[in-house]
């Protein structure tokens, strides 16, 4: 597979690889054709080969964009000081619904794929990558608890998924014409709830 410059696209290459993107998150990966990618993006389907050789080379290329972009928020931001246990859960919080929200094509595309053996390698987004460090984190403030490291992953865990539940909600309702009840369940509540566990 050819390697294409994440870190130098062009906006021409930008622009595929946001409509690729796009349709992956909606259609999956195997309904997105090349010709599709180029209509949404407004280019010639040959400037597609031109530019990435294959659509498994285009989708690639997006991944390790997105994936390296998000890794680097994700250092940056819990490399921080944070005041105690609250303040910690609260931005981490808020930190992890804004990255899932600003790079929901890939999250979603990832979670629509799970099982595709086609894109085993493409799709290799993995969110343990945050909780590890929100662990270790909640763990350094939280040194006078009795919970076990079991604990504390299971905890990260489920706020992490609980938190990638919302974004999926979220997208359902935006994708849907259906008038559905109002989520009851926000950010803050979630929050709220762990916070209770880890005081």
């Amino acid at each position: 597979m050819a390697n294409v410059n994440t870190e130098a696209l062009t906006k021409t290459q930008q622009r595929i690889i946001e409509a690729a993107l796009d349709l992956v998150s909606h259609v999956g990966y195997k309904s997105t054709t090349t010709k599709m990618i180029a209509q949404k993006a407004e280019v010639n389907e040959t400037t597609i080969f031109k530019n990435f050789q294959s659509k498994q080379v285009l989708i690639d290329t997006a991944f390790k964009q997105h994936t390296k972009q998000i890794t680097d928020e994700v250092d940056k931001f819990f490399s921080q000081s944070f005041k105690d246990t609250t303040d910690l859960m609260q931005q981490s919080g808020r930190f992890i619904a804004d990255i899932f929200d600003r790079h929901r094509q890939i999250v979603l595309s990832t979670i629509k794929e799970v099982g595709n053996e086609q894109t085993k390698s493409i799709f290799n987004y993995k969110q343990e990558y945050i909780q590890q460090l929100l662990c270790s984190k909640l763990k350094e403030f939280s040194k006078d608890h009795s919970l076990t490291d079991q604990q504390y992953e299971t905890i990260v865990f489920m706020f992490n998924s609980a938190i990638m539940s919302l974004l999926v909600d979220k997208a359902r309702k935006e994708c849907s014409e259906d008038d559905e009840q109002e989520q009851t369940i926000h950010l803050d509540d979630v929050i709220e709830l762990i916070l209770k566990t880890v005081r």
